[in-house]
């Protein structure tokens, strides 16, 4: 899930592109178990209601998740 959410604060306009050539490149010591760009797609796929009851302010899960990450 941060790298998903890292792609969206960052310039890059495809997720691919920034996979490739910033998190393999420079991320690789923060994910030392790093997978491949395809297998990532498939992970994608189960990041997407966590990610969104994150970023929903009325979700239940919403604040008390936000508070245990920051």
């Amino acid at each position: 899930m941060t790298i998903v959410i890292t792609f969206h604060q960052s310039w890059y306009q495809n997720l691919k592109t920034y996979y490739i050539h910033f998190v393999c490149r420079y991320l690789n010591s923060e994910f030392p178990k790093l997978i491949s760009y395809t297998r990532m797609l498939k992970c994608m796929q189960c990041v997407l209601v966590p990610l969104c009851s994150l970023l929903l302010p009325h979700s239940p899960l919403g604040k008390a998740n936000r508070d245990f990450l920051c």
